[in-house]
């Protein structure tokens, strides 16, 4: 299975060293998407090995995913796994979240953090968040940024997006 980690950044130059590195043990490319830094992201995950595509401006992370589509699409990815490049989280369970896709019994994995690995500011939001998400349900993590998807999932978003551009 081709798997591509996509990495959507701003400002990350600290962590993102450390998260390029863990995560190519893990798939085949690691791509970060430097969405207008105004430190040295890009230079940091270069020299950890990453390819680097770079928006001129701060567009958003919906942009940057956006961009990652497109790269997965293109580069003919059988997997795509997104993760934040500010730590949250560990590059290390990749192989947990690939392995429901090669089992194919899903299409999109979410990952979920344990509110000790967010920042304090984001924890109530969190809790919130999966409360009013889970529609009677037990939900973890809703908003969690650390996700697979199989060839399948990110044709369908790609052509989704491509339709409202």
């Amino acid at each position: 299975m081709k798997t591509l980690a996509a990495i959507p950044c701003y400002n990350e130059r600290i962590p993102i060293g450390y998260v390029v590195l863990i995560a190519r043990k893990h798939v085949d490319e690691v791509l970060v998407i430097d969405d207008g830094s105004i430190d040295n992201t890009a230079e940091v995950a270069k020299e950890a090995g990453a390819v680097i595509v770079s928006h001129e401006v701060n567009k958003g992370k919906g942009a940057a995913i956006k961009t990652a589509l497109k790269y997965a699409t293109e580069g003919e990815f059988d997997a795509l796994v997104l993760l934040d490049g500010d730590g949250q989280h560990d590059p290390n369970q990749i192989p947990l979240l690939i392995q429901l896709l090669q089992d194919d019994t899903a299409d999109v994995v979410i990952g979920f953090r344990e509110l000790n690995q967010m920042p304090r500011y984001r924890r109530l939001g969190r809790v919130v968040l999966d409360y009013t998400t889970a529609a009677g349900r037990l939900t973890r993590d809703s908003q969690s940024g650390f996700r697979a998807l199989n060839r399948k999932a990110v044709e369908a978003l790609q052509s989704e997006n491509l339709k409202a551009e």
